[in-house]
């Protein structure tokens, strides 16, 4: 096992986790973060010294950028953070039968089998309940707007037929 792991490991049951730990103290990430302002520094002056012009202007330059990305050198680093912090977490043993069933609950579903806010089934889906009187669906609704506004498609013929009998 390398002394950069074992130190991470030493430092990960010490007590609670860190996040620093992780993203300062071992000597790569010190490496890694103090060459980040080194590399955008010469970036700056690229513009002034022109071997550094040709150099950043170069594809080896665009690879390097990204590999200097402050917020992606960030979440590289805090993998092992998130690696020690799943290892931390307390193991449940779930009589669940499927994962879904683990994270959403058995009376997340509605009766067809579709999670509740999405089932016509299940008066849960709010609007989308074939009983609520807002579905189009539902034999009761009734297009308010269509009333009022003489929207209707029939509203056209149904005046016509009353003045022409």
């Amino acid at each position: 096992m390398s002394e950069v792991h074992q130190n991470n490991c030493a430092l990960s049951h010490q007590g609670s986790l860190r996040i620093g730990d992780w993203l300062w103290r071992p000597v790569y990430a010190k490496l890694w973060w103090s060459a980040v302002p080194v590399y955008w520094g010469g970036m700056a002056a690229s513009g002034h010294v022109q071997p550094l012009g040709a150099f950043y202007n170069s594809a080896a330059a665009g690879f390097l950028t990204i590999f200097f990305f402050p917020p992606l050198v960030a979440f590289i680093l805090w993998f092992g953070f998130f690696r020690e912090w799943l290892a931390a977490q307390p193991y449940v043993d779930s009589d669940a039968a499927s994962p879904d069933q683990m994270f959403l609950g058995a009376d997340s579903y509605g009766p067809s089998g579709m999670p509740c806010e999405f089932d016509p089934l299940d008066p849960r889906s709010g609007a989308l309940w074939v009983g609520n009187t807002l579905n189009p669906l539902n034999a009761a609704y009734i297009n308010r707007a269509s009333k009022r506004m003489s929207f209707h498609p029939l509203a056209r013929y149904q005046g016509r037929s009353r003045s022409h009998h």
